[in-house]
């Protein structure tokens, strides 16, 4: 039976979309497809086809799920990395880096009836208009709460027994990264959960094996919890040690995960601040477990409890309303996707994905 993981490689955030599809596909990656066309064309099904078939031959897949649409997929992995399917549109454009050695454009686009798609011209120019207006307005959303989140912080970072704090950080990150080998191999980035139009989802069961041991770690912003995995992060990168690194969906900056395949240990953050990990790793055993709000001094923060309740409220509203945005954005979407599927020729795409489908099974004649 092959592993099944479910991740994503971009994300609506507090910087607008942010893309880590450069680490969807590793460099020794044997074969890469970048899927082209506009919405509509089936590069979702056509992901999806293939995925299905090589998930039944028992192969290791990754799914990359899409942040502004959790149903549809951006790209797929089969294999430990020999071939990469993915779609290069916008706004996650991806051109090949060894065009013809590596990776190879299938257009899409090129069943398609453009004489359909003239006759209802205006109705797709604003329908895509609409589209990026939501998502501007999202975004800028978004950007709003960032304030709200740094605000809370701070109440918190100026109210904290520093000296405790970076002696517990040191200590747990000697502690999680002992017994690592050095390989000097690259870290690669990616999302564990996204904001998207049903709300904040994570599938983090999928990438954290059930034989790994956590590295439990909670607390409110500003208590220690960044400064944790930015530190470890970078001792892993002096040490040369490979890690497998999860971005919060929310500020790409944070760290909310980093996996250590090699010992099989995984550091999460389980405070329920943006993604609540947590409840899904519940069956998963905790090796250590730290809270840094015991480092907070209480006097210090009394002052500031109904500031904190404040920002802390806006920053869920913040949240919602932008995921409410980008719920009416998908809701554009779909119906500008309407018209592409009306004048797409599935028959022909089909067929396509048939032959490229038995070109893969030669590639990849044996489960990895």
């Amino acid at each position: 039976m092959g592993k099944i993981t479910h991740l994503f490689p971009g994300g609506n955030t507090c910087y607008g979309f942010y893309s880590l599809y450069d680490y969807m596909a590793y460099p020794e990656t044997d074969y890469k497809i970048i899927l082209k066309g506009g919405p509509g064309v089936g590069k979702s099904f056509f992901m999806k086809h293939m995925g299905e078939y090589f998930e039944r031959e028992q192969f290791d897949l990754e799914y990359h799920w899409c942040s502004s649409d959790p149903d549809s997929l951006d790209g797929i992995v089969i294999g430990q990395q020999k071939v990469c399917i993915l779609d290069g549109t916008a706004p996650h454009i991806v051109d090949p880096r060894f065009p013809g050695a590596v990776d190879e454009i299938i257009n899409l686009g090129q069943f398609l009836d453009r004489e359909k798609l003239r006759l209802v011209r205006q109705e797709i120019i604003k329908l895509s208009e609409n589209v990026s207006w939501c998502f501007n307005k999202a975004y800028g959303r978004l950007k709003e709460t960032s304030l709200a989140f740094q605000e809370w912080e701070s109440y918190y970072s100026r109210a904290i027994d520093i000296p405790a704090v970076n002696r517990n950080i040191l200590a747990l990150a000697e502690d999680f990264l002992s017994n690592c080998t050095p390989t000097y191999k690259k870290p690669r980035h990616l999302f564990a959960g996204a904001i998207t139009p049903a709300g904040i989802v994570t599938k983090v069961k999928s990438i954290i094996d059930s034989d790994y041991s956590l590295f439990a770690i909670q607390g409110s912003p500003g208590t220690g919890v960044k400064s944790l995995f930015d530190h470890i992060l970078q001792i892993s990168s002096l040490r040369g040690i490979y890690v497998e690194v999860f971005h919060n969906p929310f500020d790409p900056n944070y760290i909310d995960i980093i996996l250590l395949p090699e010992t099989r240990l995984a550091l999460v953050n389980c405070s329920t601040t943006i993604v609540n990990y947590a409840e899904q790793l519940t069956s998963r055993k905790n090796k250590r477990f730290l809270d840094f709000n015991q480092f907070i001094e209480k006097a210090s923060i009394e002052p500031y409890q109904k500031s904190i309740t404040s920002a802390e409220e806006r920053v869920k509203s913040g949240l919602l309303a932008a995921v409410s945005l980008i719920k009416t954005a998908h809701q554009y979407h779909d119906e500008l996707e309407s018209y592409y599927v009306d004048a797409m020729d599935f028959e022909a795409l089909g067929q396509l994905r048939e032959n490229l489908l038995e070109t893969l099974k030669q590639k990849l004649d044996s489960p990895i």
